[in-house]
Parts: C-alpha cells; sequence; structure tokens
C-alpha cells in the first residue's frame, strides 16, 4: 500500500511505538544477546532493566502482564529497541523521522527479532502515537486544541482541574483505533497543553499473517494520521504545516 499521507514541518510527536506480542518462541534467555549481536551496528547502547533482575527466577509460562527486560538504543534517529517475554516494542522519541524511516526501522527490528526468537506469527500488533500540543498553541480546555468538548453537571465546581476523554472506534477486519484526549498534559518537564494519544491495534486469537504485516503497518498509520488531522483545530494544525 502506497504511503501518501503529507509530512508536517512540525510533528507533534513525543513518541510512537509499535508493539508486538507473541504466544511462543524460544526461551527469552536466548533472545537478549541474539538481538544485541544483531543490532549492534545500530544500536550501540544496550541496557537491563530492573525488572529482569526482579522477575529472572519466576518460570516463563506464568501469566504475567508483557514488560519490557532489556532496552537498545541509537542515534540518530533517537529510537529503541525494547525486548521482554514473548514482547518486542520499537520506539521513536523526538524528533520523529518520518514514517517512511520508522517503518524501515520496525520492519528491520522485526525480522531480526523472528530469526532469533522462532517466534512465529504474532498474536497481537499496535501502532501508537503520542502527539503533545504546548498550551501557547492551545487554550485552557480541551476543546481549544481539538474537535470535541467535555461537559459535566453545572452543580460541580466549574473549570475542572483536570479533564480527559477516550473513544474506541472498530474497523473491521483491520483493527480498532483508540483515540484519547487530556489536558492538562506535560512531557517530562516541558511545557503544559494537551495530549493527543493514538493506537490502532489487531489483536485476534487467530495468527496475524506476517506476509501482510506491512500493508497493515501502512494502513494503520494512515488511519492514526487522518484521525490526527480531522481531530485537531485547523490553526493548530495548519500551525504545523
Amino acid at each position: 500500500m502506497a504511503i501518501t499521507t503529507e509530512k508536517l514541518s512540525r510533528p507533534s510527536v513525543v513518541e510512537a511505538v509499535c508493539e508486538f506480542r507473541f504466544a511462543r518462541g524460544v526461551s527469552y534467555t536466548l533472545i537478549p544477546g541474539g538481538m544485541r549481536e544483531r543490532l549492534r551496528g545500530t544500536f550501540s547502547s544496550y541496557e537491563v532493566l530492573p525488572v529482569a533482575n526482579f522477575l529472572g527466577p519466576l518460570p516463563e509460562e506464568m501469566a504475567l502482564p508483557p514488560m519490557p527486560h532489556h532496552r537498545f538504543r541509537s542515534q540518530p534517529p533517537n529510537s529503541l529497541v525494547q525486548t521482554g517475554p514473548r514482547l518486542l516494542t520499537v520506539n521513536v522519541l523526538p524528533v520523529y523521522p518520518t514514517f517512511e524511516v520508522f517503518r524501515e526501522l520496525i520492519l528491520g527490528v522485526l525480522q531480526s527479532y523472528r530469526d532469533v526468537a522462532e517466534s512465529g506469527d504474532p498474536v497481537s500488533v499496535g501502532l501508537r502515537y503520542i502527539n503533545h500540543i504546548p498550551r501557547a498553541e492551545g487554550g485552557d480546555s480541551i476543546s481549544s486544541y481539538v474537535r470535541c468538548s467535555i461537559d459535566y453537571p453545572a452543580e460541580l465546581p466549574h473549570p475542572p482541574q483536570e479533564s480527559a476523554a477516550r473513544v474506541v472506534v472498530p474497523y473491521p477486519e483491520v483493527g480498532s483505533l483508540s483515540m484519547a484526549v487530556s489536558f492538562p498534559a506535560q512531557v517530562g518537564t516541558g511545557e503544559i497543553g494537551a495530549l493527543l494519544d493514538l493506537a490502532f491495534t489487531r489483536a485476534e486469537p487467530s495468527s496475524f499473517d506476517k506476509d501482510k504485516f506491512p500493508d497493515w503497518l501502512d494502513r494503520a498509520h494512515d488511519i492514526i494520521y487522518a484521525a490526527f488531522t480531522s481531530t485537531l483545530l485547523e490553526p493548530i494544525l495548519a500551525a504545523r504545516r
């Protein structure tokens, strides 16, 4: 599928993540070393996360939430690969390097992981974009950033200290889009503003065909981008074009 979305000169992405979960594979103890060898040329920094030491003695068959155990970092682009038992994520941080760069990174890392983990097709996959719009570009309420508003009883104190909204939209045969917006929101020690979190996921009992994944990734990105451009108010979007 062709990638046809326009490029924004001032992207608002504070983190983009592609996450895979798997039902099987070799013992996780074999994966970090194998991934380190394959990623060494690009991801030169390697980190063992605290959870790896905390959960090390536990059997892998225990039903635990998927959590990253090891992290690989590269620059440029400012990107991460994280692995855990039956888990793989590919993350990019500011400055967002364009979808074409992110896409190539995802496909390359996924192939390396498959070679090492012998994992087969993923049982779920998700693409997520977290966007932050500074207050200087918007105002003091969610409705001054996006095309939605939040109402609550007039008897309660106004204005609210914090507000948030979330909707999930189905796309049959493709997945589902989650849209969440909150205000006020702050990233690290940066400026306060609004957070627009867009995630497209597919999770089904049946296997996900790896040969169709690149097309799915393009489709998921196009859906997220369309949601982003149709949700932001036009003056804010225009300032980023």
